[in-house]
């Protein structure tokens, strides 16, 4: 692993975490109830006046948790990052010590044939395992992942194109894999990221749709649920057997239909479908 790809993979996982964490510890402006009005004006996608749902901030309750489900599942991927921010700086170690113990670094490789690797071997194989190249999409992911929650109430569209961004570098990331000498291996923990990732971008896309284009809440939610699920499918079928993107992404859907069962039915009951859909993707990939 070269020093500066170790570098700022540990500070981007840092830096991600703190940001989050202290987003979700400091009090939400939330989101008041409006004051009852006698005829409330029609929009574009309403045929019929009517109290409409109280809306649900769909985004706080994956970075504002009030549930221990929910703040289980934000809890899980920071575990998950500084799980694999150690692992690579314990491959970083491991490759410190074999270019210490390396006396024929610069002959010939033996064949493989003639016994187990030399120091000098591990070195060639996995020189480039853990370079800044390797980790860019990720770090570029958890940078966007700290700053757009705190640019979400005052410049949503900001917000949502860094979501976005963070959106592409965790299943950049997860997509890619991790190299480990000539094979290159698909991350449970990576795709657990990419899966909170997932859900959360799509409920700012779902704020977006709802606040800047006048789309009733329960009408944006299930449009960002299909394409979600038809994306997630896609995602875990890429992955393979790796389940811990359909793991994150399942999990939260349960805490999203817990959290708006009482005050959205529609939303609720999307999300139930959504479940199903990428719980058989989940058996397919599985059996």
């Amino acid at each position: 692993m070269s020093r500066a790809g170790a570098f700022f993979l540990i500070l981007a996982v840092l830096a991600f975490i703190a940001s989050t964490l202290l987003y979700a510890l400091l009090p939400s402006q939330g989101m008041t109830a409006p004051i009852a009005e006698p005829a409330p004006a029609l929009s574009p996608w309403q045929g019929l006046p009517g109290a409409r749902p109280q809306p649900v901030d769909l985004s706080g309750l994956f970075l504002r948790p009030q549930g221990l489900g929910m703040a289980g599942l934000l809890g899980m991927t920071w575990a998950a990052l500084a799980y694999h921010a150690f692992r690579r700086g314990i491959e970083r170690r491991r490759m410190r010590l074999a270019r210490a113990a390396a006396r024929d670094a610069e002959r010939a490789l033996p064949p493989q044939s003639a016994g187990p690797p030399t120091p000098g071997h591990l070195l060639r194989l996995h020189e480039r395992d853990d370079t800044l190249g390797e980790h860019a999409p990720l770090i570029v992911g958890l940078l966007a992942g700290a700053v757009w929650p705190w640019l979400l109430d005052s410049h949503p569209l900001g917000a949502f194109l860094l979501s976005a961004a963070m959106l592409a570098g965790f299943l950049a990331a997860a997509l890619r894999g991790i190299r480990i000498g000539g094979l290159v291996q698909h991350s449970s923990s990576l795709g657990f990221v990419a899966g909170w990732g997932l859900l959360v971008s799509f409920a700012v896309f779902t704020g977006l749709l709802s606040d800047r284009l006048d789309v009733p809440q329960e009408v944006a939610a299930v449009i960002a649920l299909l394409i979600g699920s038809v994306a997630a499918v896609s995602v875990q079928l890429r992955l393979g057997r790796r389940i811990g993107f359909s793991i994150a992404v399942i999990w939260g859907l349960i805490g999203l239909a817990a959290g708006t069962v009482t005050t959205d039915a529609a939303i609720a009951t999307m999300t139930v479908i959504a479940i199903a859909i990428i719980a058989v993707a989940l058996v397919q990939v599985t059996t």
